[in-house]
C-alpha cells in the first residue's frame, strides 16, 4: 500500500478533549478504509506566517499513513467539512520519494561526469608532452 502524508493545521481554541474526540473520528474513518498510521508527529501551538480565518496561531499535527488510495477521497472530504481545520495537505510519499531518488540518481550522474571530465583534464595538464629530436638515424 502507498504511504501518505498528512499535515493539518487545526484551530488554536479548540479544547484537547475536542482535539481528541476529532482526532479520534479521522483515525477512525482512515481504519474504516483499512489505512493505518504509521508515524504521528504533534508540534503543538505554533504562530502561523499568516492570519488564516482571523487566527494568527494555529495547532500542527502531522501523520505518516499506509493505506489505499481510496482512503485519501473521504479523509479529504472531512478535512474539507470540519470548521476546525484551518489548512491541511496529503502528501503521495511514494510519489515524492520516488521523485528525490530520481533527482539523486540524476545529481550523482552528474557529479560523476563533472569529476571524470575534471581528472581526465588534471592527467592531460600533468602528462608532459613528448619532445622530437630532429635526429635522424645515421646510414652508413
Amino acid at each position: 500500500m502507498p504511504l501518505y502524508e498528512l499535515g493539518l493545521v487545526l484551530t488554536p481554541d479548540l479544547e484537547d478533549q475536542a482535539r481528541e474526540a476529532f482526532l479520534g473520528e479521522l483515525k477512525q474513518l482512515l481504519a474504516g478504509h483499512g489505512a493505518s498510521i504509521v508515524k504521528e508527529d504533534v508540534w503543538g501551538k505554533r504562530t502561523l506566517a499568516y492570519p488564516i480565518r482571523h487566527k494568527r496561531e494555529g495547532y500542527y499535527l502531522f501523520w505518516q499513513f499506509e493505506g489505499p488510495g481510496s482512503a485519501v477521497a473521504p479523509l479529504e472530504y472531512k478535512l474539507r467539512l470540519s470548521d476546525e481545520v484551518l489548512r491541511y495537505l496529503t502528501l503521495n510519499l511514494d510519489r515524492e520519494l520516488r521523485r528525490a531518488r530520481k533527482m539523486a540518481a540524476y545529481r550523482a550522474a552528474q557529479q560523476a561526469a563533472k569529476a571524470a571530465a575534471g581528472a581526465a583534464a588534471a592527467s592531460e595538464a600533468q602528462a608532459p608532452e613528448r619532445e622530437t629530436t630532429g635526429e635522424v638515424g645515421e646510414e652508413g
